[in-house]
């Protein structure tokens, strides 16, 4: 099993104590980040940079992603929503990558340079900071991290015990070797490591049998065709999540982690704790259907953790597409004393009353699910394709489970609507790894023409000499002729998007 990963960071319980970064909590607000690259000078005939800013959102259950196009000027601007503050932001961009704190009702003014050195360098002039040297180490480390993670094995014949106990032990030897004993890193670069990197890590223990079959796969990889028969092993029982307890997840600095609100999601949606799903039930009767499920298993009995619980059982609901109920609204005003709990949930339900009723204008107009045409494999794009012959066609290869993917049409929504009267057909295609029910529902919010292709169908594709792609989201431009012009895996962004589309009508 390996465990490749970007820039997303993780937390060695044998640490966390010794993690002392700004006290964070939930609290609605605003952060800005008033920017300048000094002597930026634009290339001719070049686009202008697009800046992306990337944060967790840990009540809604979410990563936000916002973008900025850098000015003529080398000036650039965000205005972004908080659910908790202080947070780290990254921003990344084809001239800067850095790290900042995003702080409720601030304005965080930030400088970058380009040294004598030819490295680029960063000054905050207000607030808590990294330093230049802080994001070029950070960058480093989390690399250094990856490397080891991906050759970290797993055997397939482990048992859950003996999977756990390798997981839990790895953790700990990498972050201390690369980590905890690292003197480039300032104690708060190391305190953002370790108080990330432990939760991607457990994320994994969410996913044996999955994780038996991979190394399966990976172990015996000549008889990959055979791969129908391997077993998949029972799903461990309760007691296998007493790792639970070693998490600490009552401790509010995972506010700070991408995937706090990820490990809330899993525990609310695993099939062996079976936890119910919170409907209309008064919240402190539903939390004693929990603690009796988990309590021994979290090591908890009360605290931060149960409200990040309760309010990402809501989330869960949205993200169902559900609204919430008049029941619902009058027991989260009734349970939470911080009331941003209360105040984010609303805000959700408003969104999610708004997607819905997108949803149904969707369904009478600009849906359209599609039967896959009956081709040949090695014909299927070109199939899909023609039947738009006389249109622009931009095809989006996506998944259910890639966040980056869903990420990307939520910033690429104003952009479409830019092009929906004009001569262009959006075209989304999927395959099996989604599952289908969730598929079915998650289409829904998003208009165009949508296919749902068999692995093979799938794979005639991106392993295809013409087409072929290794990852998702990848995006291929066609013009009006059937002929492909471009194609790109990762969002680049609205003006590269808008740029390439553009470029077809030419």
């Amino acid at each position: 099993m390996t465990f490749g990963i970007m820039l997303i960071f993780l937390c060695s319980c044998n640490y966390i104590n010794k993690c002392n970064l700004p006290a964070t909590k939930i609290q609605v607000g605003t952060a800005k980040i008033i920017g300048k690259v000094d002597n930026f000078h634009q290339e001719k005939g070049k686009s202008l940079p697009v800046l992306s800013l990337s944060f967790p959102h840990p009540v809604t259950a979410e990563i936000a992603n916002y973008q900025t196009t850098l000015n003529e000027d080398g000036s650039f601007y965000f205005e972004v929503p908080l659910e908790c503050s202080p947070i780290v932001g990254f921003i990344r961009s084809e001239i800067f990558i850095g790290a900042i704190y995003l702080v409720n009702n601030k304005e965080t003014i930030l400088e970058i340079n380009k040294g004598g050195d030819g490295n680029i360098n960063a000054y905050i002039k207000n607030g808590p900071t990294f330093t230049s040297d802080d994001i070029q180490n950070l960058t480093k480390t989390a690399e250094e991290l990856n490397r080891r993670f991906d050759a970290m094995m797993i055997n397939y014949k482990m048992s859950p015990k003996e999977y756990s106990t390798r997981i839990n032990s790895g953790v700990d030897e990498i972050l201390k070797t690369v980590v905890e004993n690292n003197s480039q890193l300032s104690n708060q670069v190391k305190q953002l490591l370790l108080v990330n990197y432990q939760l991607y890590l457990k994320k994994c223990l969410f996913a044996y049998s999955e994780n038996m079959q991979r190394s399966f796969l990976k172990n015996n990889d000549s008889i990959k065709e055979k791969a129908e028969t391997f077993i998949l092993p029972l799903e461990p029982g309760k007691i296998y999540y007493s790792f639970l307890k070693y998490l600490n997840l009552n401790n509010p600095q995972y506010l700070y982690a991408n995937d706090y609100s990820n490990i809330l999601q899993l525990i609310l949606s695993n099939d062996t704790l079976q936890i119910p799903s919170i409907k209309d039930s008064p919240i402190k009767d539903w939390l004693k259907i929990v603690k009796s499920v988990i309590g021994n298993s979290v090591g908890e009995n009360s605290g931060f953790f149960y409200d990040m619980l309760v309010a990402n059982a809501y989330s869960k609901q949205f993200k169902e597409n559900e609204s919430l109920s008049d029941k619902q609204k009058s027991n989260i005003q009734n349970y939470f004393t911080n009331t941003s709990f209360a105040n984010i949930l609303f805000s959700e339900n408003e969104k999610t009353l708004s997607r819905l009723k997108q949803i149904e204008e969707n369904k009478k107009t600009n849906l359209v699910i599609n039967e896959t045409p009956v081709v040949e494999k090695e014909k299927l794009m070109d199939a899909i394709v023609s039947k738009y012959k006389g249109k622009v066609v931009l095809v989006d290869f996506w998944a259910t489970w890639c966040v980056p993917c869903t990420e990307s049409m939520k910033l690429f929504k104003p952009l479409k609507e830019e092009f929906l009267n004009k001569n262009v057909v959006f075209v989304y295609l999927t395959d099996e790894s989604s599952p289908k029910e969730l598929w079915e529902k998650k289409i829904q919010d998003i208009s165009g023409e949508h296919y749902y292709l068999t692995k093979e169908e799938s794979e005639s594709i991106s392993k295809s000499k013409r087409y072929g792609f290794d990852a998702v989201p990848t995006y291929m431009f066609f013009d009006s002729t059937g002929n492909l012009k471009n194609k790109i895996s990762g969002y680049p962004g609205n003006e590269k998007m808008k740029e390439m589309i553009e470029e077809l009508f030419q």
